[in-house]
């Protein structure tokens, strides 16, 4: 059954469209021609064909069958066969019984296919979003660690769905690698430098170790000790002094370069006799030492200048420029020692030892080549590396996402038995469906036949008095044809009025069978539109007895239609199939049906849903109208004013247009008259409206007037009535009296 419907941009009906909602087993629309009713039922026919339109079914869609004009061209031509109409046959009552009870059956099963099918897609939609969390909760790791693990990404970065499932994964082994660790490794193997490193060199100062030590350094360098003055000089320790002396007393004459006295005979040789050969040899040495340390220490500076030049992460250079620094502050002191030892060549000196700030430099060298051996082996066997890698890296994933894939895998183990089930469950039954049914086409195909149609429609033909005409069987099993009483073919003379009637009585066949003998027992849902064109008064009489049983046999569920649409815009027609006994006497609707009436406004159609029958009589539905119509909309009252004038008091009353003007007081029969001429030259002329452009409160000047001409009339009691306006106990004693 069908719950509601929204039209939308289709012919009068606009974008916003109208919703016909909350709709029961029988429902009434009444319209004029051209406000949407046949645009409504095509929409019902074809849904398919107006995208913006929707029909929202209680379950599952049935078949719609509609009556309305393209049904009569599509299914009646007089110089044609006509399809037959399948229908049971009266031969068998336990066969058919057979099929009431399978059908039955059917209609059990299809309602627990639909509620199964309805449980199954809430099961459905629970894993789906079970599913969805999970790939947003490993997404957020996938963020997380991205731009870190990149390369271990490679082939799941752009879709949620693939890294979801190779998260699901299981891992590789048991040991869960440490996230910086795997940080160091993924920076060097994936972003450090893919060449080979050459290893640093060591620091080597084996030869400046050595001379440090030289002895000469701790060596005093005196002269002769065999010549007289040498144990004065020795005593005084004043060698050096002396020696500074005798540099200068060559080119003194015999005078002391110190105390400017005349020396003693002999002293000069005394004193060349002490700075003998082996004292110079001893300088000689000393001066040698102290070149080898300079030319050692030149060569350890250019290796330390190299190294600090390094540009490289393995080397910490910071540690090598503070050695560099310590190594400096004990060579400048080591050449103030060098310095002192030959101005004082009789003084010992012990040269500062580098050799541990060396030591230091080189064990940083020996931890940086290290790494750089590392670096390389990780390059000659880099494609098991990576793979090493990244099989680790998703470990550690697959680690930090264990809460949210055990909550997951729960979840879809629940959901998942769940689905299984209903999913075997809905097979069985729509299996059992589908045995039932053939077991019920079986059984039809028994009994079904084309023949039970001719013969009652031919009855009904009769008991109308359509007697110069009737169905016969053709020589295509199965189709029917119109003939006269003397066996012809009627061609093309039929009126439109039997025309008409002929095609609705073969559509209310239909109703009851099908043009495929299979699809007899189908339930349906029926439309009618306007079914009463080019019928004289006693024809549309008979439709509408036949639609009236129709609608009772829907009610009672006595037939296979489960709901009924019917569209008019005839007044007698609607209330003919509109009246039923059981109705409240305050004439609301019953339960199992819906009251709507479709206008056009300014070429929009629009629809109103009533909570009893709207239509009474065509006079009351001008005053209906009259309320609820647009009063910014001239053309509209000035119709309505024009015609109730005319019902009520020219035709009921016999009032003239002159005798109702002469009721009023002379200055307001000017007034009077304007509001006559202006609703005839509003119904008349309605094109006129076009060009002439009325003020905004002309409408509402007119209807005080139109009311007035009740009043004067004595007739103020009948507007109110119609108007819906209440009145007091006195003020209708008043009109009564007044009357």
């Amino acid at each position: 059954m069908i719950r509601g419907i929204a039209v939308k941009n289709v012919a009068t009906y606009s974008s916003e469209g109208v919703l016909y909602s909350d709709l029961k087993k029988v429902n009434y629309f009444y319209g004029s021609n051209g406000s949407g009713k046949s645009t409504l039922s095509n929409v019902l026919k074809h849904n398919e064909l107006f995208p913006d339109s929707r029909i929202d079914w209680v379950s599952q869609p049935l078949k719609t069958v509609v009556y309305n004009q393209k049904f009569v061209e599509e299914n009646f031509h007089q110089d044609s066969d006509i399809k037959g109409i399948f229908t049971l046959g009266r031969e068998s009552t336990e066969i058919k019984q057979a099929i009431q009870d399978k059908k039955e059956l059917v209609d059990k099963l299809t309602e627990e296919i639909r509620r199964l099918g309805a449980n199954l897609y809430n099961k459905q939609e629970e894993a789906r979003l079970s599913e969805e969390e999970f790939i947003n909760d490993c997404w957020k790791l996938k963020q997380k660690y991205d731009e870190i693990f990149t390369e271990a990404f490679s082939g799941y970065r752009n879709n949620k769905s693939k890294f979801m499932n190779r998260c699901k994964q299981t891992s590789t082994g048991a040991t869960i690698y440490d996230f910086s660790d795997l940080q160091e490794r993924a920076q060097k193997l994936f972003k450090g430098s893919f060449e080979k490193l050459p290893l640093f060199e060591k620091i080597k100062m084996d030869s400046l170790h050595a001379i440090c030590n030289h002895r000469i350094f701790r060596t005093p360098i005196l002269g002769k000790q065999e010549v007289d003055i040498a144990v004065l000089i020795s005593k005084l320790a004043i060698s050096d002094w002396v020696k500074q002396g005798h540099r200068h007393i060559a080119g003194t004459d015999g005078i002391c370069p110190f105390c400017q006295q005349e020396l003693p005979d002999g002293y000069k040789q005394k004193l060349d006799d002490y700075f003998n050969e082996h004292y110079e040899t001893e300088m000689t040495e000393l001066q040698y030492a102290v070149d080898l340390y300079k030319r050692g220490f030149d060569q350890l500076e250019s290796q330390l200048q190299l190294l600090d030049k390094k540009q490289t992460t393995y080397l910490d250079i910071s540690i090598i420029r503070q050695q560099h620094e310590l190594i400096h502050s004990k060579h400048a002191h080591n050449l103030d020692l060098l310095k002192q030892k030959q101005n004082q060549p009789s003084q010992p000196v012990e040269l500062l030892n580098i050799l541990n700030f060396i030591t230091e430099i080189n064990d940083e060298v020996e931890r940086a080549n290290q790494q750089v051996k590392q670096h390389n082996a990780f390059l000659e066997n880099r494609v098991a590396e990576e793979n090493m890698l990244k099989a680790q890296i998703w470990d550690f994933i697959l680690s930090e996402n264990q809460p949210n894939h055990e909550k997951y895998v729960r979840k879809d183990f629940s959901t998942g038995r769940a689905i299984e089930s209903l999913t075997n469950t809905l097979t069985q039954k729509r299996n059992e469906k589908t045995t039932l049914e053939a077991e019920i086409h079986r059984l039809e195909a028994q009994i079904t036949s084309v023949i039970p149609s001719v013969n009652e429609m031919n009855r009904l033909l009769r008991a109308y008095h359509f007697t110069n005409f009737k169905f016969a069987h053709t020589q295509n099993q199965g189709n029917y044809r119109l003939i006269r009483s003397n066996g012809q073919d009627v061609n093309q003379t039929l009126s439109e009025g039997e025309k008409t009637f002929v095609t609705f009585l073969y559509f209310m066949h239909l109703l009851n069978g099908s043009n495929n003998s299979d699809l007899i027992t189908e339930n349906k849902v029926v439309v009618i539109d306007d079914p009463i064109s080019s019928l004289d008064s006693n024809v549309l009489f008979i439709v509408s007895n036949l639609i009236s049983k129709l609608i009772e046999d829907v009610r009672n569920n006595e037939s296979n239609i489960v709901q009924l649409f019917l569209l008019t815009h005839n007044v007698y027609f609607h209330k003919e199939i509109t009246f039923s006994k059981n109705r409240p006497k305050n004439g609301a609707k019953m339960a199992d049906e819906t009251f709507w009436i479709i206008r056009k406004f300014n070429d929009i159609t629009e629809s109103t849903c009533y909570n009893s029958n709207p239509i009474k009589s065509s006079y009351e539905l001008m005053w209906q109208e009259l309320k609820s119509a647009d009063h910014t909309s001239s053309i509209t009252v000035q119709n309505l004013i024009r015609r109730i004038i005319e019902n009520y008091f020219k035709i009921y009353g016999n009032y003239s247009d002159q005798d109702i003007i002469e009721k009023f007081e002379e200055e307001e029969k000017v007034i009077c008259k304007s509001l006559i001429s202006w609703a005839n030259d509003g119904s008349h002329f309605a094109g006129d409206d076009l060009y002439i452009e009325h003020p905004m409160d002309t409408v509402s000047k007119y209807l005080r007037v139109f009311e007035k001409i009740f009043v004067v009339t004595n007739h103020h009691a009948h507007y109110k009535m119609m108007m819906g306006i209440e009145e007091t106990l006195e003020s209708a004693l008043d009109q009564t009296q007044v009357s």
